[in-house]
């Protein structure tokens, strides 16, 4: 068996490894974006919820109403600071999953190259081969009266 051959399943084996890399990065991505856009509604929500309060209080609101407000913006607070926090979690992953497929692309393409070279050596090979048969058909032509 050629040693070409015996490289290519180790290329389609990295081949689906950098397929496999490239859909973790993909969904980790899209996990990545719906959370940041669940992070801007929050905070658009809580701007929304403050202006409409403010107004509320300008005509006038009990203690009660204020208090509840309160712990309400707070709770919405803790929430944003959650996504804001799962979002950077997100972040960093998408990053480290980056990387993985950078290295996963590194060694498909380190294996191409391996198997080019190896397939160049071997039609070398088969070329000094041949050049070598037709020199001794030749050389017998020349032997025979």
């Amino acid at each position: 068996m050629k040693q070409r051959a015996r490289l290519e399943p180790v290329h389609d084996i990295a081949q689906g490894a950098e397929r496999s890399c490239a859909a973790r990065v993909a969904g980790m991505e899209q996990r990545l974006r719906e959370a940041e856009q669940r992070e801007q509604e929050l905070r658009r929500y809580r701007a929304e919820y403050q202006g409409g309060f403010e107004t509320r209080m300008k005509s006038g609101a009990t203690v009660q109403s204020l208090r509840d407000f309160q712990v309400f913006l707070a709770r919405l607070g803790a929430a944003i600071d959650a996504q804001h926090g799962l979002c950077l979690q997100l972040a960093a992953e998408c990053q480290r999953e980056r990387q993985v497929l950078a290295a996963a692309i590194q060694r498909r393409q380190a294996l191409g190259k391996v198997i080019a070279k190896v397939h160049q050596e071997e039609r070398r090979m088969q070329d000094r081969q041949q050049q070598h048969e037709q020199d001794e058909r030749a050389s017998q032509s020349w032997v025979r009266p």
